[in-house]
């Protein structure tokens, strides 16, 4: 019994033994595992920055405006509503064409009548000048008289003018039939242009007059962005300068100075700049609108070579902006004062040197001294 006890504890030292060397395994791995800070970093470089300063400016539509009636009548039809988008040559509204379709008809009677006339007339100075050949011919006989000849020519002179205002005429019957066709056509009112319908004057039953409005139409495909700058910020824009400009939801596109319009608001000093976007390169989502307000990056000088770091490497404490440095695989905390954002940059007025390395990602957590790992892109 004796030696069953003693073979009982031995059994229980040596689990002990082997659980205490596991456990010192254990420990030392722990020891050995990596704790370093894993970040991606970028080298400070100089580039070349755009000195600008920032102008509230519009887009205007360059096609915009009442479409008015171009004949008189009553409204029998409508066929859009305001926010309707149409197409050039779509109708937008039909007038009574009873009165025009009796208009037309008068004047097609009128054609015939004076074109039968003319066909009168021209058969007779046919006939006279028929007649006026064979008493020509009869000159040196007994049967000659100067006479009768000089009164066929003068009747022959009489037709030829009767004639030259039967075409006349015609040519008059003709004109007030195609101006009664054209009125015809014009009251089917149609959109000059591509657009949408901002506003809608009239409705069935109303009377319009030549030059009434019918629709207020806006092609909010055509636009520019006009801005009122500053005749001290001109210096560093010319026509064809290409500028940055800012939409409301915080996208960026670019657009290029049209022209300078040389007259100036002599209460604010400033003078109309017209710029045409450019939409290829637009980044904002959503349809655009006449008046709808952007921010123009107007340049103020040359470009000059400026030390920036991209904007991830930045960090807000409180009123200030500071950086994580990278000096021999350790994180070390640096104040920077910072200048204009360019893009995804920031311009460092003072705090870095070219060359030195900062923290882009995953520097949220990192700790002054934090021995860090670099993650290559």
């Amino acid at each position: 019994m004796l030696r069953l006890i003693k073979r009982f504890f031995l059994i229980v030292f040596l689990a002990l033994g082997i659980l205490n060397a596991m456990s010192g395994e254990i420990i030392l791995a722990s020891e050995k595992k990596d704790t370093r800070a894993r970040i991606f970093v970028e080298t400070v470089v100089k580039s070349k920055i755009i000195e600008t300063t920032p102008v509230i400016g519009r887009f205007v539509a360059l096609q915009h405006g009442a479409v008015a009636a171009r004949v008189r009548g009553t409204v029998s039809e409508v066929f859009v509503e305001v926010g309707t988008r149409v197409k050039a040559q779509d109708v937008l509204a039909k007038l009574d064409v009873r009165r025009l379709d009796t208009a037309k008809s008068i004047n097609e009677a009128r054609l015939k009548e004076a074109a039968g006339s003319l066909r009168a007339a021209r058969a007779q100075l046919k006939l006279i000048g028929e007649e006026l050949r064979r008493k020509k011919k009869l000159r040196g006989s007994a049967a000659f008289s100067k006479a009768r000849l000089v009164d066929k020519l003068n009747e022959y002179s009489k037709f030829e003018s009767e004639v030259a205002g039967k075409e006349a005429a015609v040519a008059s019957a003709k004109a007030n039939l195609r101006m009664a066709e054209i009125d015809l056509n014009y009251s089917n009112i149609r959109a000059p242009y591509d657009g949408v319908v901002a506003e809608r004057h009239i409705s069935i039953g109303n009377f319009v007059r030549v030059g009434d409005p019918v629709v207020t139409l806006v092609n909010d495909s055509d636009l520019e962005v006009e801005a009122n700058v500053p005749q001290s910020r001109l210096r560093g824009i010319e026509p064809g300068t290409r500028v940055i400009i800012r939409f409301g939801n915080g996208s960026l596109g670019k657009a290029v100075v049209r022209a300078i319009v040389p007259d100036e608001d002599s209460s604010t000093r400033t003078r109309s700049v017209r710029l045409v976007p450019d939409f290829n390169d637009r980044s904002t989502q959503g349809s655009l609108a006449a008046n709808q307000s952007v921010t123009i990056d107007v340049p103020i000088a040359g470009s000059k070579d400026m030390t920036t770091v991209h904007k991830d490497a930045i960090i807000v404490s409180g009123q200030s902006y500071f950086v994580y440095v990278i000096t021999e695989g350790k994180a070390w905390r640096r104040n920077v004062n910072l200048g204009q954002a360019v893009g995804d940059r920031f311009v460092i007025i003072s705090g870095l040197r070219d060359g030195e390395t900062v923290a882009t990602k995953g520097n949220e957590k990192l700790k002054p001294g934090k021995k860090i790992k670099i993650v290559e892109k």
